[in-house]
């Protein structure tokens, strides 16, 4: 899946989620984009791969697309950095939980791919796709991009019906402005 689709699908997956829980901030999707976008820096040539060229050529080269990045053992130490985030750091429980989101419907959107995704790495290199070779898409294909105008389409009805003011050019927007965010928040660490 490109990032486009991969955004989209998230936050029609959790935005109403957000929404009955009460959990909806700036915060919580900016986490659901960023933990959305994560996987994919296994590969230079992804939206995030070419913001970190220097760790996604390290990670392409270690682990190869769709390695360990893509597994459940990346989602089980994804799991445990954000509960220690929680509990050493005070983040809120619900950016968190948008963040483990995020990375894990990434996942799940990458198993319906036609080549699909080794979910047991390191213990086994099989991939599973989900669709059992009947249900798929190649990325790029004319499949994912009926997919994201079906998933743009829902969405902005979810939107609409939240009476948020988030449009197709916020929801393009979105990765960019998360990434500036994260860069300005590493920046304020390291001073």
């Amino acid at each position: 899946m490109t990032y486009k689709t991969h955004l989209a699908l998230s936050l029609t997956a959790t935005l109403p989620v957000m929404s009955l829980t009460g959990t909806l901030s700036g915060g919580g999707i900016a986490a659901l984009a960023l933990g959305t976008l994560l996987p994919d820096i296994d590969e230079p040539g992804s939206w995030i791969g070419r913001r970190t060229r220097g760790i996604s050529d390290m990670m392409n080269r270690t682990f190869g697309h769709r390695g360990m990045t893509h597994s459940l053992v990346a989602v089980g130490v994804v799991v445990l950095l954000m509960v220690s985030l929680v509990l050493l750091l005070n983040v809120p429980a619900a950016v968190a939980a948008a963040f483990i989101g995020g990375y894990s419907l990434h996942l799940m959107g990458d198993s319906f791919s036609k080549s699909g995704i080794a979910w047991l790495q390191p213990f086994k290199n099989k991939k599973f796709q989900s669709g059992f070779g009947v249900v798929y898409y190649t990325t790029g294909s004319m499949v994912e991009k009926l997919l994201l105008v079906g998933l743009v389409a829902v969405l902005v009805y979810i939107v609409s019906r939240m009476e948020l003011s988030l449009s197709l050019a916020d929801i393009y927007r979105l990765p960019g402005e998360i990434w500036y965010s994260f860069g300005q928040a590493v920046g304020r660490l390291l001073d």
